[in-house]
């Protein structure tokens, strides 16, 4: 890929400096030599043309699949039969298909790019004309032996929208993709056709644990905060894949906007990032915050016209046809029609029953429907002089599941949401709750309109500013995609709507246990050093093996086979870190898994005192089940060609052209900051890494100038490159390097490609 972006240079100049002799609508690119775009132009449609036309010669196929998928025209290209994987969803791409007709109407679409900003539509603009140049410069021969001949289509200013609002639908995707085509045919004589019966149902591939932290200037010495970024993502990607993977860029309009950073989802602009007074990051609100209402409705679908009730009058159901173009086994093409049945609250699904979640039909209204003001948001706060401003430009633009964390050069930090929550009390709620205690708390009467959360218009009553959270502080604020509730270091938030989190039950996993107790550690006297803020995630540390193998190791005691006996010194001799040499992270990553499972053994969630020990459930009955896990681990082990002590490095690792790198960090359920989750161990070692460190950010302020070191882990795609080999060894080696902000800094840099572009497509 490298090659042919040079191929395809404009032309190519020796500096900025020439900038004033060019015509008024050119954008410049200048290429590090780890591959960060650096763009400047003049004004905001030309800036997005320039991130466009980069951010396609690096992602080229990955966006190409992500408009067709988000589109609804998966089968068209791919096959109906065949899997796809969306961020954490498995489902066939028919399933997909159906679910984004249904969720992203053109009309959706259309208003909501229509209200963004004149700046947001100029920039998007741009950028979607950039991406198309890029593929105008490839011919028939180039696109096909890049992506394997998938259809690459002209892209759209709707494709970034229909692509924001996707990360609206990926957790309810789980409940209404298997039910897809089954809620088009219950009206029919044939009922659940067979064509329904064979649907594969969707599943959760695994989660994914970001983490950041902000020191304030209570705790900084000099007058900035520092804010430490971990976003974590997929570590591959296929064709059958869309996965959220980074990417880095620089976008200056010289006196109207600076901002570096990175993004992901096709989305064209920072969602971790910096410019010289402001230093942010995103992390996954949707373990917390709940952003819609399930609205179980009373349906009747039998006769000949299905309908619904609403304050106890029988309205009839829209039946709206979806044709789908479907690629066959033979190469021809052919239309299958479904159907969608929707109600004055949206489409309808009939949902199975689930945890918490009692059969039926079920209409769904989300807070963020038909919202792509995540556009507007961090296009305000790419300008932000300070976290206010900062928390002011998302507080007016809300638009994407995501909390945000913000640091400034005065030594302000502060936490705020981002994702829009529904107006209404949790006494509105508990007044239209359905079900008893058992019963999820979103559950509630579709057949009222009162309970309808959405106004006489039909749009979702969205929260007042004062429902939000929002945290200023100059101490510490530290999340790893907890709630609200603990966020703030040695403080306990004021409850807030039930949208936000339980607050009698605050979420908590152990990733936050283990950053609070960090919290404690790092903070003890007073001050907190780069070189403190640096270890918290690169130091590895095992929360699980400091919290309990002491207590594990002192049943070793009775230990009678051999396996054990061995197993249990390893465990003893290990230094509970995950660095890729330590001995004895193997052995209990194995064991920890056996452990797990066991489901009676580990404390219960949701610790009120994060500082206070939850002791295990050792008991006469678990204790032997314990023992013999250590054992059969040390087995599993030796079947699988690891010997007990082995390295963890040697297990987890990551190819690339220079040969094999062993890497360091772990997995999630061991509480380990630096999450490196990988699948099942097989012989040679974990295959891959599923999800884990993807981006670090490192901002601060010395002596008034702001400080970014930054690393894209492991490149972020699966094209070999020197800028992704490097990077996989500096994380290996948990280095990171000095980002290129400053004029005086790019007039430094090791830039190996400048490209000048017009943004008339014939010049």
């Amino acid at each position: 890929m490298t090659k042919l972006c040079a191929a395809l240079l404009v032309s190519t100049v020796p500096s900025w400096g020439m900038a004033e002799t060019r015509p008024e609508r050119t954008v410049e690119i200048r290429w590090t030599r780890l591959g960060v775009p650096h763009i400047k132009a003049a004004d905001y449609e030309s800036l997005g043309f320039g991130y466009g036309y980069a951010l396609a010669g690096d992602r080229y196929c990955e966006l190409a699949g992500r408009a067709l998928t988000f589109r609804g025209e998966r089968s068209r290209w791919y096959g109906a039969d065949a899997g796809i994987t969306i961020g954490f969803l498995k489902m066939t791409n028919l399933t997909s298909d159906i679910l984004y007709r249904t969720q992203f109407p053109d009309a959706l679409i259309q208003r909501a790019l229509d209200v963004l900003q004149p700046k947001t539509k100029e920039y998007l603009r741009g950028f979607v004309a950039g991406l198309n140049r890029y593929v105008s410069t490839l011919s028939a021969d180039e696109k096909t032996r890049l992506c394997g001949g998938i259809h690459i289509p002209t892209f759209k200013d709707s494709d970034i929208a229909r692509s924001l609002l996707s990360l609206m639908v990926i957790s309810k995707g789980f409940e209404i993709g298997p039910e897809m085509l089954t809620s088009g045919t219950a009206w029919s004589n044939a009922g659940r056709s067979a064509e329904a019966q064979a649907i594969t149902p969707v599943s959760i591939e695994a989660g994914f644990g970001s983490n950041a932290w902000a020191y304030g200037g209570d705790v900084v010495k000099g007058e900035g905060a520092m804010l430490f970024a971990n976003p974590h993502s997929a570590w591959v990607q296929n064709e059958n894949q869309i996965r959220l993977m980074l990417h880095p860029f620089h976008l200056t309009i010289p006196g109207e906007i600076d901002v570096a950073g990175a993004s992901f989802w096709s989305f064209p602009l920072p969602w971790v990032g910096f410019n010289k007074d402001v230093t942010w990051t995103i992390l996954d609100a949707g373990q917390s915050v709940t952003a819609y209402v399930r609205q179980l409705m009373t349906v009747d679908t039998t006769g000949a016209r299905p309908h619904y009730i609403m304050d106890g009058v029988r309205k009839p159901l829209e039946i709206r046809k979806i044709p789908i173009e479907v690629l066959n086994s033979d190469g021809s093409i052919s239309v299958r029609t479904f159907e969608a049945a929707y109600s004055e609250l949206g489409p309808l699904y009939k949902v199975q029953a689930g945890p918490g979640r009692p059969a039926g039909w079920y209409a769904y209204t989300d807070a963020n429907e038909g919202s792509a003001f995540g556009l507007d948001q961090f296009l305000a706060a790419t300008k932000a002089r300070n976290v206010a401003e900062f928390v002011k430009a998302v507080e007016e633009n809300r638009g994407v599941p995501s909390h945000l964390m913000a640091g400034d050069r005065h030594g302000g930090i502060a936490f705020v949401e981002s994702v829009q929550t529904l107006a209404g009390s949790d006494e509105l709620l508990r007044q239209c709750h359905v079900g008893g205690d058992s019963v999820l708390f979103n559950i509630v009467d579709g057949s009222r309109r009162d309970c309808a959360f959405r106004d006489t218009d039909g749009r979702p009553l969205r929260a007042p500013l004062s429902a939000y959270p929002n945290i200023f502080s100059r101490g510490i604020i530290h999340n790893t995609n907890n709630s609200y509730k603990y966020t703030e270091f040695g403080k306990v938030q004021e409850n807030r709507s039930r949208f936000f989190g339980n607050p009698d039950v605050p979420e908590a996993n152990i990733r936050h246990v283990m950053s609070a107790r960090r919290m404690k550690e790092v903070s003890a006297d007073g001050v907190v050093t780069p070189e403190e803020a640096w270890e918290v995630i690169f130091d590895n540390r095992n929360f699980a093996a400091e919290e309990w193998l002491d207590d594990i190791l002192a049943l070793c005691a009775g230990a009678v086979s051999a396996d054990t006996k061995a197993g249990c010194a390893v465990l003893r001799n290990w230094d509970r870190k995950n660095n890729a040499d330590s001995r004895g992270a193997l052995l209990f990553h194995q064991f920890w898994n056996r452990l797990v499972a066991m489901k009676t053994v580990l404390p219960a969630n949701n610790p009120v005192d994060l500082q206070v020990k939850r002791p295990l459930s050792i008991t006469p009955e678990t204790a032997p089940a314990i023992v013999e896990a250590i054992g059969a681990s040390v087995r599993e082990l030796a079947e699988l060609g690891f010997s007990a002590d082995a390295p963890w490095g040697q297990a987890l690792y990551a190819d690339t052209a220079s040969g094999r790198i062993p890497v360091h960090g772990g997995s999630y359920q061991e509480g380990i900051l630096n999450g490196e989750q990988p699948p099942k161990l097989e012989k040679g070692g974990f295959p891959y890494i599923m999800f884990g460190t993807s981006y670090a950010q490192f901002v601060r302020w010395e002596k008034g100038k702001m400080q970014a070191d930054v690393l894209l882990t492991h490149g972020q795609t699966g094209t070999e490159s020197e800028g992704r080999t490097t990077q996989m060894k500096m994380f290996a080696n948990k280095q990171m390097y000095r980002f290129p902000f400053t004029q005086e800094e790019l007039a430094k840099a090791d830039i190996v490609k400048t490209t000048v572009l017009t943004l008339d497509a014939r010049k």
